[in-house]
């Protein structure tokens, strides 16, 4: 088994979800404006999504928390990790319309 290089992944899932833009049929969801690590510790950084939701009257920017693990099976590196927590985002922000 390989070592994960926890931080690197984490810079690689800031370069994957900083300035992406989401949208449906309706016209835009969310841009996602920044990705922080607000807390490290081994084998865990607990992030946090700045972005915009789109949807809202006077387009507020809002604020999501995450853990980001190496013992978390769902996911298997940034890219995984990406995909997953923008469609928790999308589906909270399109619940509340």
């Amino acid at each position: 088994m390989t070592k994960r290089d926890l931080d690197a992944e984490f810079e690689a899932l800031r370069g994957l979800l900083i300035g992406l833009r989401r949208a449906d049929d309706n016209g835009p969801i969310l841009t996602i404006e920044d990705v922080v690590a607000i807390e490290r510790a081994p084998g865990l950084i607990e992030g946090r999504i700045r972005y915009i939701d789109e949807r809202a009257p006077g387009r507020p920017v809002r604020t999501s928390d995450f853990d980001y693990e190496t013992k978390q099976m769902a996911v298997d590196g940034p890219e995984d990790a990406a995909d997953l927590l923008i469609v928790n985002l999308e589906e909270d922000l399109l619940a509340a319309d």
